[in-house]
């Protein structure tokens, strides 16, 4: 009886996944903390200027991060100034990781689609 052998080639596989890597540590997170920024509310601008990335991280190194990001200013607000709605602040309704990470997941999607022409 005669054996069959079958061998896959894995080497346009394995750069794809090299390439998705790379991109993801560098590009990426780059964009990442760029758009995490943009959806910073601004007052003084000190919280878009003390956002910083660690590793692949976003560092929101202020003591009001978690009160922006998950909208937890007074509801109502204390003082009427209209500057927050529902807890959240009126720039940023969402807070900025979930819009941020809408943008992360699209982008690499368009990255993955582009890698598979």
């Amino acid at each position: 009886m005669a054996k069959v052998k079958a061998i896959i080639d894995t080497s346009a596989f394995d750069k794809q996944i090299s390439d998705i890597e790379k991109y993801v540590a560098d590009r990426l997170v780059k964009e990442m903390v760029n758009e995490y920024k943009k959806n910073t509310p601004k007052d003084s601008g000190n919280a878009r200027s003390r956002t910083k990335r660690k590793g692949n991280s976003v560092i929101g190194d202020y003591g009001y991060a978690g009160v922006l990001d998950d909208g937890l200013f007074p509801n109502p607000p204390q003082v009427g100034t209209g500057k927050t709605t529902n807890g959240y602040s009126t720039q940023a309704t969402d807070g900025m990781a979930k819009p941020t990470l809408k943008y992360v997941e699209a982008q690499l999607e368009a990255f993955i689609k582009r890698s598979n022409k």
